[in-house]
């Protein structure tokens, strides 16, 4: 249930500010009040979904303003990471790192399950260059500016060509944290970091020109769906920017 309404939300079945009635999902999923709470409360958590009332949800809406700030605050964030690394990674971490974007092999465009091994794999390097960096604050305020919506938002953002240069990016990383060039890692990060921002802008700005009524019709749909030629699935949950996955059922504050 938490996979396809995820889903729903990121293919654009579900739109930016339509509301989402907890009692339609039970209905339609044939569950229990507090299974739908939960799994409501997850996307919540993850940045898909707002509180809009008792019971009743909408999808979130991502403005150019914030999409801009979230950007400029996580370049920042992700470069002193990456710099920081060069400086005080361990030789069997930087070793790791360097298998890490070795083995990101050739992706098929038409294959879901490729584009989700790649998916988490791209957080799986970051997550490794923020524990490198050996910043105890630092994972917890990324988590503040790249909620999970937006880092899948990302991907569903970009073109084949567009995952490509980041594996080329995160191998010039990986090898300027090697070469222990704090300067090189720094920028090369922040390059990637920026280089997918037009694509998101322009997905946020696609979804905004759209007409929707204001309840979102839940129903069961594909499990896939082909975006920029690319094919996605329901794909799997993936943890925060921290590396903690969200419990089901966790208290939100």
């Amino acid at each position: 249930m938490f996979l396809e309404l995820r889903f729903g939300v990121l293919a654009a079945h579900y739109l930016p500010g339509q509301i989402i009635s907890k009692d339609q999902v039970c209905e339609v999923y044939d569950c229990r009040p507090v299974m739908a709470a939960d799994a409501l409360g997850a996307l919540v958590a993850e940045g898909y979904l707002s509180r809009h009332g008792r019971g009743e949800f909408t999808v979130r809406t991502w403005t150019r303003a914030e999409i801009t700030d979230l950007y400029d605050m996580r370049a920042s964030l992700e470069a002193i990471a990456a710099a920081r690394a060069a400086e005080r990674a361990s030789e069997a971490q930087i070793s790791w790192l360097q298998t890490l974007v070795g083995n990101a092999g050739d992706v098929s465009a038409t294959d879901p399950d490729d584009l989700e091994r790649v998916t988490l794999s791209n957080l799986e390097f970051h997550l490794e260059v923020r524990k490198m960096a050996r910043i105890p604050q630092l994972a917890e305020m990324i988590c503040l500016v790249l909620p999970n919506a937006l880092h899948r938002l990302i991907v569903w953002s970009q073109r084949g060509e567009d995952g490509e240069h980041s594996a080329r990016t995160h191998r010039k990383i990986a090898a300027a944290i090697a070469e222990r060039s704090a300067s090189m890692a720094r920028l090369l990060m922040r390059e990637d970091v920026y280089s997918s921002r037009e694509a998101v802008l322009a997905a946020i700005d696609s979804l905004a020109a759209r007409d929707a009524p204001p309840v979102a019709n839940i129903h069961r749909m594909d499990q896939t769906i082909a975006i920029n030629g690319r094919t996605f699935g329901q794909g799997t949950r993936e943890p925060a920017a921290d590396g903690r996955t969200i419990a089901f059922g966790a208290p939100l504050s």
